[in-house]
């Protein structure tokens, strides 16, 4: 692949152009075809967020840290008139990794930019242990304010399609070979999942960190989907993270979906996610079981959006990775 860099474009940023050599169709065998070009241009959701040129820009920064880039799929659901890169940047030395997600959720916006803020302490992690970012999975979803490809907001009635819907990959319970779902939901889910398991043969992830808001809900929690769960570490550092940073907590009851919670910290729950995903032993593929990706440490933290500053929210979330980055580099 090729990337250049242009001080050209609307002025809202630093331009760049992307120009990913990858075959059609993912990786079919079709002749290479350029990804995207143009990606400062394209116009972003006026709520505060950064446009996307500029994070792209800071994350894209990695790159002469020599992380390398991988372009994971073109992203153009229906309504949509510009593809835009799903990106993931991968540190120089491979192993038992850290895994960062975030903007999974489009309209989930303090995850993306805290992470381009965060860009010298995500280096320096790099620099001492395996790292592998996937900063701004729904870049469709962050433009036009969408939660998910298909519809723009949360329904109890209607299927939403998000980038890191799992179900094909997981079985519909433990031991057995058929999975949730036939198939990906969308295409973005296919690459990202296939990308996910690819990727966890060189980088098996140790660490699982998946930075989320809801606008539905008034106090925060942590979901702990990995071995130790309520007990993890990371987790319960977490938990003290948020508090410390001004950001309300559910220490108890349950969440809106009736999930008990302890301490602020829900423990492993079965949600068909990226992060049940993660943390899977097991997985199918194509009818036949084969090793997941079986992280240790799987945190997905729901911050409240509502009724919080956006500078607030994007500050939290940068101290939570900064803090947990710390602990991550010196951990096992």
């Amino acid at each position: 692949m090729t990337m250049a860099r242009s001080n050209s474009g609307s002025g809202a940023g630093p331009a760049l152009i992307l120009l990913a050599m990858l075959p059609a169709g993912c990786g079919d065998g079709a002749a290479p075809v350029p990804l995207l070009e143009g990606v400062a241009d394209v116009a972003t959701h006026a709520d505060g967020r950064r446009p996307i040129g500029e994070l792209y820009a800071d994350y894209l920064g990695l790159l002469e840290q020599g992380w390398a880039l991988d372009v994971i799929v073109e992203s153009r659901p229906a309504g949509t008139e510009v593809a835009l890169p799903i990106v993931a940047l991968r540190s120089p030395q491979a192993g038992q990794a850290v895994w960062l997600l975030s903007g999974i959720h489009g309209e989930e916006t303090a995850g993306p930019n805290a992470i381009a803020a965060a860009m010298a302490d995500i280096a320096e992690l790099g620099a001492r242990h395996p790292v592998v970012l996937m900063p701004l999975l729904n870049p469709q979803g962050y433009a036009r304010n969408w939660r998910y490809l298909n519809v723009p907001v949360y329904s109890e009635t209607v299927d939403g399609q998000s980038v890191g819907d799992s179900s094909h990959l997981l079985p519909v319970e433990p031991g057995s070979t058929e999975s949730r779902a036939p198939r990906a939901s969308s295409p973005e889910a296919a690459a990202i999942t296939a990308y996910v398991l690819r990727m966890a043969a060189s980088y098996p992830p140790r660490y699982s960190i998946d930075l989320h808001e809801d606008d539905l809900i008034d106090e925060g929690y942590v979901y702990s989907q990995g071995i130790e769960g309520p007990a993890d570490p990371l987790a319960l550092l977490a938990v003290d993270i948020l508090k410390s940073n001004g950001i309300p907590l559910k220490l108890d009851g349950q969440t809106r979906f009736g999930e008990p919670i302890e301490g602020g910290i829900i423990g492993p729950v079965t949600d068909s996610s990226i992060d049940e995903l993660m943390s899977a032993g097991t997985v199918l593929v194509g009818g036949r079981s084969m090793p997941g990706p079986a992280a240790g440490t799987v945190l997905v933290f729901e911050t409240p959006a509502a009724a919080i500053a956006f500078e607030q929210r994007v500050a939290a979330h940068l101290a939570l990775i900064r803090r947990l980055a710390g602990s991550m580099a010196t951990g096992p």
